[in-house]
Parts: structure tokens; C-alpha cells; sequence
């Protein structure tokens, strides 16, 4: 019984430190200033993230603006400023993983770049998440 208590309460303590650890490390400035590919309209399963690239031609002229306004909107999601484009970190509920997300337009489209910061596998919620936006972008232009 002891035993038991002693592998819970280690259990209880390392999940504690790991948000910590999410929560407080520092994240690397290139995250917030990178444009990475692919460039080609679509939308692009990475490992760990997601990328969509919708051309603008598909869109309103505000497009970017209310799509910007759905991401503020976004339930622990706070914006970081940046040089180019606009950035994003929503943090997961309970530990605090960040996600970054960055955004811009590039030779007639919008990117929409999401992925994790800490790990290997997001488990999809970057593609479930920029595909809410998408789909909420798309609805607000009808």
C-alpha cells in the first residue's frame, strides 16, 4: 500500500514538473520569423504540425483580417509580435504545451503554419484546430 502511495505521489510530482517545464521554457525567436514550406496551395500534413496554403483568389480582400480575429479568438491563444507576418502561441490545456502558429501571405496566398514546440506528435489538434479556423474563415465569407 505504501508503495503504491510512494508511485503516485512520484507520478503526481513529475507530471508538476513537466508543466512547469512547458509553461517557463523559453521559446526560440526563429519560431516566430520562419516561413517554412511546402508553398503549393493545399493542405499539408507535417509531423507535428500542419500547414495550409489557400490562395487568396478563394478569399475576401479582408480575408487575413478576419481570419486574425478568429485566432485572437481562440481560448489560450495569445499573439506575439513579430517583424513579418503575425504569430501565435495557443497553449493546451492542463500542461501548458505551446503550439506556435504563424501567418502570412506570400505570391497570391494566405499560410497558415501550426506545430508543436515540446515533442514529437501533436496528436492532430494543430490540424483540428486550423481547420476550425478555416472552416469559420470560409462560413464568415458566405
Amino acid at each position: 500500500m505504501k508503495l503504491t502511495i510512494w508511485i503516485f505521489a512520484a507520478m503526481a510530482v513529475l507530471a508538476a514538473l513537466l508543466a512547469i517545464y512547458a509553461r517557463l521554457r523559453p521559446l526560440e525567436p526563429a519560431r516566430f520569423s520562419d516561413q517554412p514550406g511546402p508553398m503549393e496551395p493545399g493542405v499539408h500534413t507535417l509531423r507535428g504540425g500542419v500547414k495550409y496554403v489557400i490562395p487568396l483568389s478563394e478569399l475576401s480582400e479582408d480575408a487575413l483580417a478576419r481570419l486574425l480575429d478568429i485566432v485572437r479568438q481562440t481560448p489560450r491563444t495569445t499573439e506575439v509580435a513579430t517583424n513579418h507576418g503575425h504569430s501565435f502561441v495557443t497553449r493546451s490545456r492542463g500542461f501548458g504545451f505551446p503550439d506556435v502558429t504563424r501567418i502570412w501571405q506570400a505570391d497570391g496566398n494566405l499560410h497558415i503554419y501550426a506545430h508543436l514546440v515540446i515533442g514529437k506528435s501533436d496528436l492532430g489538434v494543430n490540424g483540428v484546430r486550423v481547420g476550425q479556423w478555416d472552416k469559420a474563415l470560409r462560413g464568415s465569407l458566405r
